[in-house]
């Protein structure tokens, strides 16, 4: 197997690189990264172009951090190859932003890339994703749940962004690599399955391939080929819709479902938003609605809908918005964000999500506020704590709400998240008089 010939053919059927190119490579040391710029290095013979190498350190593993840094530094030095390496501390990004250390990493380096855009003025950006990265995508994404357009995996080229080795198993890389003596380092972290795409990795298709089928891995990716191929011809231009960079409201109501759902996934992408299906059922549900509405896509960008144009927009209130955490003694009520929080005495009992009957007391002082990083409790019917994050999860809750949803807190524990569920600790269990709290929307 000639795996430069390879990349010969897919840089000739994607036109990934051209004629003086300024390119930045997305290096972290690991075996897909060198191998990425070992093949880069022999392209460079055929066509004239520039590599720059990007590398962050995101101080998670100690000394293996620093080791992964100096080693890409040094490579840069060997290759004679300009080097920008960056220390950004991914657990703390994480926490100030609400985000996962995956989500958190992901904002970090295309921030990055950005940046040494600018600075060096190059024009494309080569990260090294490798065939065995795109069937996780599509597991995973098949798991979660997504659209057709989703399943596509991880494409070759989107806008400044190249793959070159995207059609390279891993097996193959390493097995170059070490045929070669080329050196690199390993992430150790890539051999526990504590995140859900290493499970994908290590368990879910080694498993598929043991019990079902030694191929698998070549079946699904020739399915992902046909997936790629039906987007094709199905595709939309969805600038056709759109009237000074917001989406025709009149048009896209001429649409089938499936069509439509196309023009909002695209118009999200142009944002670099990350779409999810109950991102883009949101989206379709105000459509039909009267007047304006706001819809938080993520922590930067909002969707505005006016009567006939939906447009993405900075979240430039978002510090104004930001909801405070207030104080509700029983009984009484309390206005937090577009809800109304209330604890009264009541005899009578009328179970819905609405409202949970507790066993707090008249003059208990309770807070209001929305979630934070470590927030756990009982959840009703069971005996052990479980992370909020995990049961907003598990009740399918759109991820760009659950940072608006009230949680009750009573002497520091959370009684009930508002609306979805109740604290085992606190439920009523005399089915009779009790301390009732209550949400509701305040009417528009």
């Amino acid at each position: 197997m000639n795996l430069y010939r390879e990349i010969l053919e897919k840089n000739r059927k994607d036109n990934l690189i051209a004629e003086n190119d300024k390119i930045i490579v997305g290096f972290s040391g690991g075996p897909d990264s060198v191998f990425l710029v070992e093949m880069l290095k022999k392209l460079k013979k055929k066509i004239n172009f520039d590599i720059v190498l990007v590398h962050i350190n995101h101080l998670l593993r100690g000394e293996n951090s620093d080791g992964d840094e100096n080693f890409s530094l040094e490579y840069g030095k060997k290759n004679e190859m300009q080097v920008f390496s960056r220390k950004i501390n991914i657990t703390a990004l994480g926490k100030e932003l609400g985000l996962t250390l995956e989500e958190a990493g992901r904002k970090a380096r295309y921030d990055l890339f950005k940046e040494i855009l600018k600075k060096t003025r190059a024009n494309k950006v080569a990260l090294a994703h490798n065939k065995d990265d795109q069937l996780e995508t599509f597991m995973f994404r098949l798991t979660r749940g997504t659209s057709i357009e989703g399943l596509e995996g991880i494409v070759a080229k989107r806008e400044m962004y190249i793959r070159p080795i995207s059609e390279i198993y891993k097996k193959d890389i390493i097995k170059y690599l070490n045929d070669n003596n080329i050196s690199y380092r390993i992430d150790e972290t890539n051999f526990e399955n504590e995140f859900t795409r290493n499970s994908i990795r290590l368990d879910l298709i080694p498993f598929i391939e043991k019990r079902y089928n030694p191929k698998f891995k070549d079946k699904l990716y020739s399915l992902i080929e046909e997936i790629r191929e039906v987007n094709k011809v199905l595709e939309i231009k969805f600038e056709e819709y759109m009237v000074d960079n917001k989406l025709n409201i009149k048009k896209l109501k001429q649409l089938n479902k499936y069509l439509l759902s196309k023009v909002l996934i695209q118009y999200l992408y142009s944002y670099g938003i990350e779409v999810s299906r109950n991102k883009i059922q949101l989206i379709e549900d105000i459509l039909n609605k009267g007047g304006s509405k706001d819809i938080s896509l993520n922590r930067e960008f909002i969707l505005k809908k006016d009567y006939d144009f939906l447009a993405i927009e900075k979240n430039i209130q978002k510090e104004k918005q930001c909801i405070k955490e207030v104080g509700l003694e029983i009984p009484g009520h309390v206005i937090f964000g577009e809800y109304v929080i209330e604890a009264s005495f009541t005899d009578r009992v009328l179970y819905d999500s609405q409202n949970f009957y507790t066993n707090l007391k008249i003059g208990d002082k309770l807070k209001i506020r929305v979630r934070q990083n470590g927030d756990r409790m009982i959840p009703i019917g069971m005996i052990s704590e479980k992370k909020v994050k995990d049961i907003l999860i598990n009740e399918k809750i759109p991820k760009e709400k659950r940072d608006t949803i009230p949680l009750v807190i009573y002497n520091g524990e959370i009684v009930w998240i508002a609306g979805i569920k109740g604290n085992e600790k606190y439920k009523n269990s005399d089915y009779k008089n009790c301390v009732k709290l209550n949400i509701r929307r305040i009417s528009s």
